[in-house]
């Protein structure tokens, strides 16, 4: 095992897919799943707003020059599998319909 190796920890990278004008209560579902996410002990996330997406009902999503609602988001997370399982668990009971990708990583820093 070489030095790099060494420091990194092995884990998952989870992203969810949602779009701005969704919402969880009162507050805009991604930004809810991204204070969610520190709620849960989790301590990085990003939540990252795209210019054009296509839903899996095969439907494009885009901001545009005078609406932003239909804007598509990302929310991605890179943890321990433990700590996305306990994620997954606490929004498994909130009622959501929200996509998600969940894949084995490798991470650490230089």
């Amino acid at each position: 095992m070489d030095g790099i190796e060494a420091r990194e920890t092995e884990g998952e990278l989870l992203t969810f897919w949602t779009q701005q004008d969704r919402m969880h209560g009162h507050e805009p579902l991604g930004q809810w799943l991204f204070g969610e996410i520190a709620r849960q002990g989790i301590g990085g996330a990003t939540l990252s707003g795209g210019l054009i997406g296509r839903g899996h009902d095969g439907e494009t999503h885009a901001v545009t020059l005078m609406d932003v609602a239909g804007q598509p988001l990302q929310i991605s997370v890179v943890a321990a599998r433990a700590d996305i399982d306990r994620l997954l668990a606490a929004l498994s009971g909130q009622g959501l319909a929200l996509f998600y990708s969940r894949v084995p990583a490798r991470f650490g820093m230089v």
